[in-house]
């Protein structure tokens, strides 16, 4: 039997697939935007740095040798400078540690000191712990550096 309900349920699921459709159109026109852009600032850079050469080969003699100066990188930092220093003080904060320190409290410790918001602790946290096998989890939320613990058991 058709009923109403039955007949919104067709209607949501038609939304469903025109909203997925949509979707990649749109994404597949912004990827061609971006791709676009790439493509004239790549064009740009290669006819400023031919434009510069031309102007220097026929203002200066051509035995003299201008060194062109070095690439710098524009824009915001790499991504691995600072995952890297985020490892780091991760690692720092966890030696100085003698008993395993809550992910929040630890997560509020690296934002402070490196500068850096983390947007989720279990993942940052799974990627360090493959960088270095000292890094336990204990319980949930809760880490500590086991080369530490591995010390204080030998010792005593």
């Amino acid at each position: 039997m058709f009923n109403e309900r039955m007949a919104l349920k067709m209607r949501l699921e038609d939304l469903k697939g025109a909203e997925e459709k949509i979707l990649a159109e749109i994404r597949a026109e912004r990827s061609f935007v971006i791709n676009r852009l790439r493509e004239l600032d790549e064009q740009e850079k290669y006819e400023k740095s031919r434009d510069f050469k031309t102007k220097n080969t026929d203002a200066l003699d051509c035995s003299i040798h201008i060194p062109t100066p070095p690439r710098t990188r524009k824009g915001r930092p790499s991504r691995r400078s600072k995952t890297s220093k985020m490892r780091e003080t991760t690692i720092n904060i966890l030696k100085e540690q003698t008993t395993p320190i809550r992910a929040k409290d630890l997560q509020k410790e690296i934002e402070d000191s490196t500068g850096f918001q983390i947007a989720n602790m279990t993942t940052f946290m799974n990627t360090i712990q493959k960088t270095d096998e000292y890094i336990i989890k204990v319980g949930r939320g809760l880490y500590i550096y086991q080369h530490q613990q591995a010390n204080i058991l030998t010792e005593k």
